[in-house]
């Protein structure tokens, strides 16, 4: 199987004053630019042979550069966008909670809040075959770098390791934004 990076994308002006995005399509504000920028030199480093990201602009301007100082495509898939958040799109955690204090206690407790849009499980779900498709057939010499949002590269994880999406978001916490996550599968000896 190839290696796997997974980033989250930059900085948008929703991120920062702690909105819920889901899928709606924001582009990256400076800062965000800035941490794109960041990520050249350590990703160029690693050599990557694909890249593939969500269909939302925030994930394209996050690789942008990279791709274009390595003369690779960028393939985009809608399965890697972050999770429908429904009717919080938009908001913070506190308009949330005024608007659905039970939905709230939910989503702290590592629940969905929102009753109109996807669940954790279903972005897990989502995410997992979308890279399971995109790491097909490479080998292990390939890198694919794969630039998605937070709540989608945290329920992959959290279910290539074995949790439930409820254990992922206590557990694993966020994604900061411009981070990346490293994924390799290890065989393990049998008998």
């Amino acid at each position: 199987m190839a290696r796997v990076i997974m980033v989250r994308h930059g900085e948008t002006d929703w991120s920062r004053e702690a909105r819920w995005q889901g899928h709606s399509d924001l582009p990256l504000n400076a800062l965000g630019f800035e941490q794109a920028d960041a990520l050249v030199i350590p990703l160029a480093k690693q050599r990557p042979t694909h890249i593939v990201t969500s269909d939302l602009v925030r994930t394209q301007q996050t690789i942008r550069p990279l791709a274009e100082s390595l003369g690779l495509p960028v393939t985009t898939d809608p399965d890697l966008r972050e999770i429908d958040v429904g009717s919080w799109a938009g908001l913070t955690h506190d308009e949330a909670a005024a608007r659905d204090p039970q939905g709230a206690l939910r989503h702290d407790e590592g629940g969905t809040g929102w009753t109109d849009g996807e669940t954790y499980a279903d972005v897990a779900q989502r995410g997992t075959r979308a890279l399971e498709r995109h790491s097909a057939g490479l080998d292990e010499s390939s890198l694919l770098v794969i630039v998605a949002h937070g709540g989608l590269i945290g329920a992959v994880t959290g279910r290539i390791i074995g949790l439930t999406s409820e254990q992922q978001r206590i557990h694993l916490g966020r994604v900061s934004h411009g981070h990346a996550t490293y994924l390799r599968r290890r065989e393990t000896p049998s008998g």
